[in-house]
């Protein structure tokens, strides 16, 4: 599965792309999605500037995808490559309060004592002078920053000793930007970026993405890190909150209004509208994605799937890895059915399935495996959470332009906390580490 994503991405000429992760923005759970689409190889492991330890060394791996706080414009000195910038945009009001929702939380942040001391409210949150600056125009200042023209702006991601370490990169720069001017940077960064989402439209973002990068539909996904109670804004806070925004707020609306024009334009692509079902705008995508597979890639006639390779499919949670075994898997899920896509020269073929754990012993015994939506018969000399499913797929359920869509349809779907008794809130189905394919 490596080779080929290796020539579409790894050529001399091609860029990486740079998720440039805005805290508070559900940044977890897009990059668990975006993941899947670059080899664990080809993936920048660090997300924080504190943990690269040596940037000549992080820009000589020449890494196919960069994503984590770095701001709009630091990820520069960690590639050599041209960067396609990706990023996601919040409400200011719901951003504030999830910032001051996480600091409570996280005993690590450097203010929690501070706020948990003396028991600020939200409302005092956004006054106190310790705090304020940490929800005040938040992604005008992440996006504007580098490490040339605003360097200054850091401070809203970066604790002080991160920027102690990286005062040498910092030091013998240009003035202090004003906020107006940030504004301008942030905007121009958007209007440049390759994608970049309105979480108020999350889904509809993951289907603007797909369009532009000509992917398979996402699926369903788990937003991680959530905070699950609505929040009750009062209108002090709320006007307090606007009062610290005017330029994240002039940012998130104007991005909202060019992520709709952007939108309305898929939609008529795609011969559909705004009155179009999920359902159909999801088949249209996948429609658009096996014309252009089918198109630019050679088809193969044997596979040798890990879950460190890049996935073609839907639901699937981000990989993990087994120590022992010096391997990657993936647990299904949050949706009750899962798939992976292979491209397949017209062949009988016999295919050997690896998993690792699931639910409970008797949850492997109800698992429907499908080929194109055709049901197949699996077989398995071992029993309980640890098996390798035997099954054959007959040339003609091979679609003719080469596509094995494989479906599993779990039995149930729980969280692994339910189930495991651990504090992980992921619906899981069970855990695959590899698939092979041969004649």
């Amino acid at each position: 599965m490596k080779a080929w994503f290796k020539r579409l991405f790894n050529k001399p000429d091609k860029p990486a792309f740079y998720f440039a992760h805005i805290p508070k923005t559900a940044g977890t759970s897009l990059i668990v999605l975006l993941d899947r689409y670059f080899h664990a190889d080809d993936i920048m492991p660090e997300q924080l500037w504190r943990q690269v330890k040596d940037l000549s060394t992080r820009k000589a791996q020449d890494y196919r995808f960069i994503r984590g706080h770095f701001g709009g414009g630091g990820a520069t000195v960690l590639s050599e490559c041209p960067l396609k910038n990706l990023t996601m945009l919040r409400d200011p009001v719901e951003l504030s309060y999830s910032t001051y929702e996480f600091i409570k939380r996280e005993k690590n942040t450097v203010v929690h004592d501070l706020v948990v001391n003396e028991s600020l409210s939200f409302e005092d949150f956004l006054i106190h002078p310790d705090t304020r600056n940490l929800v005040s125009n938040r992604m005008v200042r992440y996006l504007s920053f580098d490490f040339n023209d605003d360097p200054s702006a850091q401070e809203v991601f970066l604790s002080p000793q991160t920027i102690q370490d990286l005062q040498p990169l910092l030091s013998g720069n240009s003035s202090t930007l004003n906020d107006e001017q940030r504004y301008h940077r942030a905007k121009k960064w958007i209007d440049q970026a390759m994608w970049f989402g309105v979480l108020d439209r999350f889904d509809d973002a993951m289907r603007l993405l797909c369009y532009g990068m000509k992917w398979p539909p996402m699926g369903d996904s788990q937003k991680l890190n959530k905070h699950h109670q609505r929040p009750v804004i009062s209108d002090v806070a709320r006007q307090r909150v606007l009062e610290n925004n005017r330029q994240d707020s002039q940012l998130y609306e104007y991005a909202q209004q060019r992520f709709a024009d952007q939108y309305r334009a898929m939609l008529s692509d795609l011969k559909l509208n705004e009155l179009s079902p999920a359902t159909e705008i999801d088949k249209a995508l996948d429609k658009r994605y096996q014309q252009h597979y089918a198109n630019e890639y050679q088809l193969i006639d044997s596979a040798d799937f890990s879950c460190g390779d890049v996935l073609w499919g839907q639901n699937w949670h981000r990989r993990e890895w087994i120590e022992a075994e010096q391997a990657f898997f993936r647990w299904s899920g949050p949706s009750d059915t899962s798939s992976l896509d292979f491209w397949l020269e017209p062949h009988d073929y016999r295919i050997k399935i690896s998993i690792i754990n699931a639910l409970s012993d008797s949850f492997l015994d109800d698992l429907t495996v499908q080929i194109n939506g055709q049901t197949i018969d699996w077989s398995s000399p071992d029993h309980g959470v640890v098996r390798t499913l035997h099954l054959e797929c007959p040339k003609i359920v091979i679609k003719d332009n080469g596509l094995m869509r494989l479906s599993f349809s779990c039995p149930e779907i729980l969280s692994h906390a339910e189930a495991f008794n651990s504090d992980d809130h992921r619906r899981v189905g069970f855990a695959l580490k590899s698939i092979t394919i041969k004649r």
